[in-house]
């Protein structure tokens, strides 16, 4: 009997189209048995050749008689063929089926096999018959591989997850699974609350309990005695699982990840051998990938990247495929902060084509949302595609986490609500049910690998662990100071500046800048600044990595002051390297922010503690880079950085910073001339001088004093100002304000105290009395009039005089978009306290009143505090001076110690003493540094020295330099040169 040419042509088409599926890696089985319009059925496996449980179905049609229906584009190519059927039975029943069906057209000719998804959409009507299109470049290829997985997955349906809270617990995912949910979807694992304690929990149960921040339930259900394993729970259990609860529960609960690291170390492929290898490996895959992955989410927030890498290599290749994914993502976060990123990224996208067919898996879902998640940030601006990567990361997980954040922050409101109405410090006592939930979103987020979500819920657990160890460090530190004697000393160290401490390390390892800096800035002013110290020094010999690295620079940048000597100079010396070669460091931790700016404003704070040397390797770095540095920012940067270099440190380099002036611009030569003049460069001075004859703003801003001018100089300078002033006063006619730039009202204001025959006093009282003047062009004149008033020619000080008619004064301007409620009217009530048209009980009321104003209203009563110094032997002004050292506001209490020390006598009350020696030796920096900068400005007894000598001892460099005896001050720390306005 003979075959027929159709069956012989069909046969081998199948034939050969089962090896086009075999050689990309499926199993394809060829039904024989019925004919359903079926030829083949796929199984269908990723490239590690995994089954992805999952089947396809798939049609054969081959030989060229298929082929006779091409399609081309505009220029003629062939771009696929129509295949065509009389009647719609076949297509209607492949876009029914429960299984995803391909059309296969094999080419013989070419040995190649194209294929069509066929789905509704795709089979088009001829109006005798029904057509698919199949494209020329669908084939069945190793490259097309990723596309019909896609298809395969089109199949799974995701899971139906409204209505079961109530249903959760271990047997609600398949037994392998339920280890990976408990730690990344735990609402589907960890039991409802109302469902009772009276049950025994499986141990994936008690884990999704430590996961939900749901610790102290787990004491409930040990309590009601249904729970001996879970009791019993320790390294040597017999089962596996409650080995991990235990070393989970160490981990999360006691910070101890060292059983959780011998869990995960013993679980490794690396510690059995030969068949037991093999066997072990098969049964316990997802044990291996739970232990190592939650290990290393705890080494990598503790900076241990290269121990979490090596564990995470040592779980091998042979997970399955979401555990794989699972590891892929997390290699990928360790590998990027160690600056690889190249390699991340194929990791991350690795990770996300391996879970692209698990539609039915949340985990899977959560997985593939970090990965998207990270391949959207460390991409190019120009490859983002944000709705993309919206869609990847809206999940049942994420959900769920902002659930647990929302219900966190509603607790949280809800007490500091409560507070507030108790009279209470609203938000200064957490509720510990908000913080177990937000730990557990910063958790379970950290575990799936979404660093931005774990980040942010780290961050608002953090606010609340700060705000709340600071109020309990103040109320313990008010205790001690009302039990001791009248001598002042200092809090000594408690449980809560350690809590501090830590959470500052964390925000810092963390990334979460912004959070850090509000709280370093806080801290550091009104204490306890101990713990900023701590976590600045602690952050010097940490690891650079791509998400620590701008919080690292802020630390710096708001607290190197704080550093011992050794180790400002070792953070000193990496800001140089940075802005001389920051290459290498780009390379290695990939920054998403400017180095150079970064850099700069790190340096500027650290050379304040730095030693003498550094200083002169600043000096050296400076100079070199000087010349590679064009543009106006980088220049002014460069000159902030002279400006905060040691005088007599940079002696050595007198030479070439000379020979830098004559090459640099105007505004840098000055500032290098300025830097030459501190260490007592005579040719420096000279060169200065001769430029400020010739009119040069810049080195008239770098002049010590405007009376240091020649008086030729002086007349050129007020001139100058006064036709600024005149502008200012023009443009406020017509309602417009530059905003910005040199305050030359304040400067006129000082050379017309320095030259009085040269005086234009018309210019700076118009500028004071107009009310259509902007705020900030006129306060800086305000308090220059308020320094020498008794200097004041009669006829000015009686034209200001009448701006206090009524007692208070009149003074008003238009505010810019900076200004604080008040700033302009304390600053003008100082200026009719020093005229002698605002008595000091006007003045002090005006103080009261606004102490019960807003923040920024308390502020200004702070200023105008400062303005009663020279009332400060007043028995009623002194007695509320001394009163406002115990102020709550630091911006208070700085302002009345400044006043109190800046008025002190030969032999003050013992009151004032205490108060003033108090502030002087507060946790915080702030506050010192205010009596530091009033002993400067006054003529302290013989008696008064033990002060000083005691801020010498202070941890700040800041207050330590502000309180050195003024013969060892720079020429330069008094000079009221003109500066920009903030």
């Amino acid at each position: 009997m003979r075959a027929s040419e159709q069956e012989q042509t069909g046969g081998a088409g199948v034939s050969r189209v089962i090896a086009d599926f075999t050689e990309i890696g499926w199993g394809p089985s060829e039904n024989t048995r019925h004919d359903l319009g079926i030829d083949l059925f796929l199984q269908v496996r990723d490239e590690r050749r995994f089954d992805r449980v999952i089947l396809m179905a798939a049609q054969v049609k081959s030989g060229t008689s298929y082929f006779n229906a091409p399609t081309s584009d505009d220029q003629g190519a062939c771009t696929g063929w129509w295949y065509a059927e009389s009647d719609a039975r076949h297509f209607e029943d492949w876009v029914q089926h429960a299984m995803p069906h391909l059309l296969v057209m094999h080419d013989d000719a070419t040995r190649t096999s194209y294929w069509a998804h066929v789905t509704k959409e795709a089979v088009h009507s001829t109006g005798s018959g029904y057509k698919i299109h199949v494209p020329v470049h669908q084939k069945v290829e190793l490259s097309n591989r990723d596309k019909l997985l896609k298809v395969a997955a089109s199949a799974k349906q995701q899971p139906a997850l409204q209505g079961t809270s109530f249903a959760a617990g271990a047997k609600a995912v398949a037994p392998g699974r339920a280890l990976r949910h408990a730690l990344l979807t735990p609402r589907l694992i960890a039991p409802h609350r109302n469902t009772g304690y009276e049950r025994a929990l499986a141990p994936e149960e008690a884990i999704a309990l430590i996961t939900q921040g749901r610790v102290q339930d787990l004491q409930w259900y040990i309590e009601e005695g249904f729970n001996p394993h879970l009791a019993a729970a320790d390294s040597r259990s017999r089962v596996w699982e409650w080995r991990f609860f235990s070393a989970y529960y160490n981990a999360v609960v006691d910070s101890d990840i060292q059983p959780l690291l011998d869990l995960a170390v013993a679980a490794c492929p690396a510690s059995t051998t030969g068949k037991r290898r093999g066997k072990q490996q098969a049964e316990q895959a997802y044990r291996i990938a739970a232990s190592v992955v939650t290990s290393a989410t705890f080494l990598t927030a503790g900076e241990r990247l290269t121990e979490a890498e090596t564990l995470l290599e040592a779980a091998g290749e042979d997970l399955l495929p979401i555990d794989h994914a699972w590891v892929l993502v997390h290699r990928a976060i360790v590998m990027s902060e160690q600056g690889n990123l190249d390699t991340s990224r194929r990791l991350a996208a690795a990770a996300l084509r391996t879970v692209a067919p698990d539609l039915d898996d949340v985990t899977a879902a959560a997985i593939g949302a970090s990965a998207a998640d990270f391949l959207y940030r460390t991409s190019g601006s120009g490859a983002k595609d944000l709705g993309a990567t919206m869609t990847a990361v809206d999940t049942a997980s994420s959900w769920w986490r902002s659930q647990s954040v929302a219900w966190a922050l509603e607790a949280h409101e809800e007490k500091t609500f409560r507070s507030w109405g108790e009279g209470e410090d609203p938000g200064t006592w957490p509720s510990a049910e908000a913080q177990s939930r937000l730990l557990s979103a910063w958790l379970s987020a950290s575990l799936a690998g979404t660093r931005g979500p774990s980040a942010a819920a780290l961050a608002q657990h953090a606010r609340h662990e700060i705000t709340e160890h600071e109020a309990a460090w103040r109320s313990n530190a008010a205790t001690e100071l009302n039990v001791r004697d009248n001598q002042p000393r200092r809090v000594p160290t408690s449980t809560h500046t350690r809590s501090l401490e830590d959470t500052l390390d964390e925000l810092r390892r963390f990334g979460c800048t912004k959070t850090l800096q509000t709280a370093v800035q806080r801290l550091w002013a009104a204490g306890p600044a101990s713990p900023v110290q701590a976590a600045v020094q602690r952050s010097v010999s940490a690891p650079w990595t791509h998400t620590n690295a701008p919080a690292k620079l802020a630390l710096l940048r708001y607290a190197g002051d704080l550093l011992p000597r050794e180790l400002a100079d070792q953070a000193g010396r990496h800001c140089l390297t940075l802005l001389e070669d920051p290459e290498p460091f780009a390379q290695r931790v990939r920054p998403w922010f400017t180095i150079d700016h970064y850099a700069h404003r790190a340096l500027w704070r650290v050379l304040s503690a730095a030693s003498d040397v550094v200083h002169a390797e600043t000096a050296d770095v400076l100079l070199r880079v000087l010349p590679d540095r064009p543009g106006e920012h980088k220049e002014t940067d460069l000159i902030k950085l002279a400006a905060h270099m040691r005088p007599a440190a940079v002696t050595a380099f007198s030479s070439r910073l000379r020979m830098a002036a004559t090459d640099a611009s105007p505004a840098m030569s000055a500032a290098l001339l300025g830097v030459l003049i501190a260490s007592g460069d005579s040719a420096a001075e000279a060169e200065l001088m001769r430029r400020t004859e010739a009119g040069d703003i810049d080195a008239i801003g770098e002049v010590r004093s405007p009376a240091d001018l020649s008086p030729r100089t002086g007349k050129h300078v007020i001139g100058l100002a006064a036709s600024h002033c005149h502008q200012h006063l023009e443009e406020a006619q017509q309602n417009s304000w530059g905003l910005g730039g040199w305050d030359w009202a304040r400067l006129l204001t000082l050379c017309n105290f320095s030259f009085p025959e040269h005086a234009r006093w018309g210019p700076v009282i118009d500028i004071v009395l107009d009310h259509r003047i902007a705020q900030e062009h006129k306060a800086g004149a305000v308090r220059a009039l308020t320094t020498r008033a008794d200097q004041l020619p009669a006829p000015v000080a009686t034209r200001l005089q009448a701006a206090f008619s009524t007692g208070l004064p009149t003074i008003r301007g238009v505010p810019g978009l900076t200004d604080e409620a008040g700033v302009l009217t304390e600053a003008s009530f100082a200026l009719g306290l020093a005229l002698g048209a605002v008595d000091s009980t006007t003045a002090l009321r005006r103080i009261l009143t606004w102490l019960r104003g807003s923040a920024s209203h308390r502020r200004s009563a702070a200023r105008l505090v400062s303005a009663l110094s020279h009332h400060a032997n007043e028995p009623i002004i002194q007695g509320t001076l001394v009163a406002l050292t115990g102020d709550p506001q630091y911006q208070i209490r700085a302002a009345a110690a400044f006043s109190l020390t800046r008025g002190l006598q030969e032999h003050p009350a013992p009151a004032v003493t205490t108060a003033i020696a108090t502030a002087a030796n507060e946790p915080g920096c702030r506050v010192p540094l205010a009596v530091a900068h009033a002993l400067d400005r006054t003529p302290v007894p013989e008696t008064h020295y033990a002060l000083r000598s005691g801020l010498h001892q202070h941890m700040s460099a800041l207050v330590r330099s502000a309180a050195k005896p003024p013969h060892h001050l720079s020429p330069t720390a008094n000079t009221p040169r003109p500066a920009p306005l903030e």
